[in-house]
């Protein structure tokens, strides 16, 4: 709100007061107001701004300059300035990475029959599992599954993604040890006869360590933890997903919404880690700027009610070093996902077929080891 009224304020200015040029050594408000103006639109990170026109803050000019089609001057000039507070004003450039490696033919398997929408026509299960081409399906009337596994070797980089359809209610479920400890996360989905089963935010590790927040928790419609605060870019920051029963999905910030109001807008299950990826389909800013270790990431996103992604890169192990959050978000995007929730990663991270832990334990403390969970996100139900 602040610089929404600072900009109609700036926009009414005469526009002598614009003319006024400002180099290295200006300093008053209008600078200040300058600096805010660039704030806003991503050239400068959150923090104090400062009334002096400096060399940082010419070089940051240059940056708006620069895309914006202006001569990089470092200077604001009348037409730097008259661009500057304008609604075509363009924001900074978000950080680019490396494009990944174009990914090969995917394996063609010999596909039963199969209904208009993917499913398997008639009774019964289909399974295919391939773990040399780095392919794994599964299909029944009400489920598909396929996992890719993916590699770039040029960066050291791999990565499986998980497409999700469900259909007549069966959709994502949460699946705890049977124990109600915490057990290996294959044990778990062998004993509930899990299709798929994936790791989730690993809530009790929270409980048990008394210094971290454990966040808001639910469980099949019951609250079973609330208790959050302002985690800034803390890892988790305790952002949650919701999973609803109609099958969709929704993120939302650290606090932006109450456990009652979750709960009576018919939240089935929420999960708290964080920070959310994508949300209504764009992109979280707050990966450009930060998270950027690179570290095994694990996230869950919906593309649409019943239709879901599953990104689980590999990180801490020979052949795949990790990678940051802005990547895992750009991946989830161009497969079309609209809401995404960055699960707990590193050792905990777990994608379970057919009772089978698919990827490579990471190393942490001189140990290649997968983390014991106390439950799981699952999906389908078999006796195989």
């Amino acid at each position: 709100m602040r610089k929404a009224l600072l900009f109609l304020f700036l926009l009414l200015l005469p526009l002598c007061a614009l003319a006024e040029t400002f180099t290295v050594g200006s300093r008053g408000d209008e600078v200040k107001a300058l600096k805010e103006r660039l704030q806003a639109l991503g050239y400068y990170k959150a923090g104090n701004i400062t009334r002096q026109y400096t060399e940082d803050t010419a070089e940051r000019v240059r940056r708006f300059q620069r895309a914006n089609g202006l001569p990089e001057t470092g200077e604001a000039d009348e037409a730097t300035q008259e661009r500057l507070y304008s609604p075509d004003a363009r924001p900074a450039p978000h950080p680019t990475m490396r494009p990944l490696a174009t990914p090969g033919p995917t394996p063609v398997p010999d596909w039963p029959e199969r209904d208009g929408d993917g499913y398997l026509a008639g009774e019964g299960e289909y399974w295919y599992e391939n773990s040399q081409e780095g392919l794994w399906l599964y299909l029944s009337p009400d489920i598909r599954i396929e996992i890719l596994r993916r590699e770039d070797a040029n960066i050291g980089l791999r990565w499986f993604e998980t497409e999700i359809w469900t259909r007549n209610g069966a959709g994502l479920r949460s699946v705890p040890s049977r124990s109600g400890k915490e057990v290996n996360p294959a044990d778990i989905a062998r004993s509930a006869g899990l299709v798929l089963g994936i790791s989730d935010d690993f809530y009790t590790y929270r409980i048990n360590n008394k210094k971290e927040t454990v966040g808001v928790v639910i469980r099949d419609g019951k609250l079973l933890y609330n208790k959050i605060q302002n985690m800034g870019h803390h890892l988790p920051n305790l952002d949650m997903m919701a999973q609803y029963s109609d099958g969709s999905l929704a993120v939302y910030d650290n606090g932006e919404i109450t456990a009652e109001e979750l709960l009576a807008a018919g939240a089935v299950n929420v999960y708290s880690f964080g920070p959310w990826l994508i949300r209504d389909g764009e992109i979280n800013e707050v990966v450009y700027d930060n998270y950027k270790s690179l570290e095994p990431r694990h996230a869950l996103g919906m593309i649409a009610p019943g239709h879901y992604f599953a990104l689980s890169i590999q990180g801490r192990t020979k052949f795949s070093e990790g990678t940051t959050l802005q990547r895992a978000a750009e991946i989830l995007k161009s497969h079309g996902v609209t809401q995404a929730l960055n699960l707990d990663g590193g050792n905990t991270m777990a994608l379970v077929f057919h009772g089978q832990i698919l990827n490579e334990p990471a190393v942490y403390d001189g140990k290649k080891f997968v983390r014991r969970v106390p439950s799981l996100i699952g999906i389908g139900e078999t006796k195989q």
